[in-house]
């Protein structure tokens, strides 16, 4: 899926994995809301910094029960984003054997993210790349910013609120955690990862050039 396709991703500590589960309308989407609500019970198990989606709501403003109560048939899909290869193994392990049928997409490092399926026996069938960004590339906001930016992959998060925050930051009008945290809800489809916008802002405020 091309909104979570062009995050700016690098390994520990900041590595983010966002899994994303979705029908194929017409197709296997008869109990969407049964079967929404027993990946958003695979997804809590792992340590998720971020799920939900769009009609259904973030974990930051709801628990797991909440968001299995949000579920409704005409949400597209539900994400979860997690921090480490033990949990994205953990939950990709788990997705195989409860075979629930729906179409799972992940994204990571390529590396990363093909090590934690063959370690629990799946093959992917296919792959996407991000080529990466060309033309004016001297407009791009500096590039801690478009970490953030680039969560959000329908570019709900701007460079202008991250900027902002960081300057609220420094002058002690906000922390980064409550900073993360605005940043996040934006991001409708919960692919944001709160966790990784925080240590990214870290970097920001004490960096004088960004």
């Amino acid at each position: 899926m091309s909104h979570t396709l062009h995050r700016i991703k690098d390994k520990q500590p900041d590595a983010d994995y966002v899994v994303l589960v979705m029908p194929a309308r017409g197709i296997n989407n008869d109990d969407v809301v049964g079967h929404y609500q027993k990946y958003i019970d695979i997804f809590k198990k792992y340590n998720p910094v971020n799920m939900g989606g769009m009609k259904i709501g973030l974990l930051l403003d709801n628990t797991p029960e909440e968001l299995k109560v949000n579920a409704c048939d005409d949400a597209p899909m539900v994400h979860a984003v997690f921090r480490t290869k033990e949990d994205l193994t953990g939950v990709l392990g788990e997705i195989k054997d409860k075979d629930y049928g729906f179409s799972v997409v992940v994204s990571g490092l390529l590396d990363d993210v093909r090590d934690c399926a063959e370690k629990v026996g799946l093959k992917p069938h296919s792959y996407n790349f991000s080529l990466g960004v060309y033309g004016a590339l001297d407009k791009l906001p500096p590039r801690p910013v478009l970490e953030i930016c680039t969560m959000c992959g329908h570019a709900m998060v701007t460079p202008g609120l991250v900027q902002k925050l960081a300057a609220d930051i420094r002058k002690g009008k906000t922390t980064t955690e409550k900073a993360a945290e605005k940043l996040t809800r934006p991001c409708m489809c919960g692919i944001f990862n709160t966790a990784k916008a925080k240590a990214v802002l870290e970097r920001i405020v004490e960096s004088p050039e960004v």
